[in-house]
């Protein structure tokens, strides 16, 4: 009885000792994600942007993407001040197949820094021929330009 307690014993305690192979050893980080290049200069601002204020340099290039949905009779009215210059926009319908009506989209302004100062993008989310409620929704960003 005796030999069969000292085996246990042995066996119990043959795997508190152990060799370098028993070592904690920490994990591989994982690689750092490979990101898609912006272009230098470039920026798109979104609906995330809103009431915000960021800063660029001059010449920089601006893409403003809204939610929009003109099917409906919703469209932003967008106005900037004198320092951003229209380059462009379009509006590209969520409905890739062009059968849905009343599918919404995007409407995408580029715009570039033209002057110096503080700038201004403001928007207000409405159909045209109805009266201003002060209840619509509203995108506001302001852009200082260096």
């Amino acid at each position: 009885m005796c030999i069969g307690i000292i085996c246990l014993v042995a066996v119990a305690f043959s795997g508190c000792v152990g060799t370098d192979q028993n070592k904690l050893v920490s994990p591989t980080p994982p690689p750092t994600p490979i990101q898609t290049p912006v272009p230098v200069g470039q920026y798109v601002f979104t609906e995330a942007q809103n009431g915000t204020t960021v800063y660029l340099n001059l010449t920089n290039t601006i893409t403003l993407k809204l939610k929009e949905n003109p099917s409906t009779g919703y469209s932003w009215a967008l106005t900037t001040t004198n320092g951003l210059k229209g380059t462009g926009d379009f509006f590209v319908s969520s409905d890739t197949t062009g059968r849905l009506s009343g599918a919404g989209g995007t409407h995408y302004w580029n715009m570039i820094a033209a002057g110096t100062g503080v700038q201004k993008i403001s928007g207000v989310y409405q159909r045209s021929w109805e009266p201003l409620t002060g209840n619509e929704t509203r995108f506001d960003m302001t852009i200082v330009v260096v």
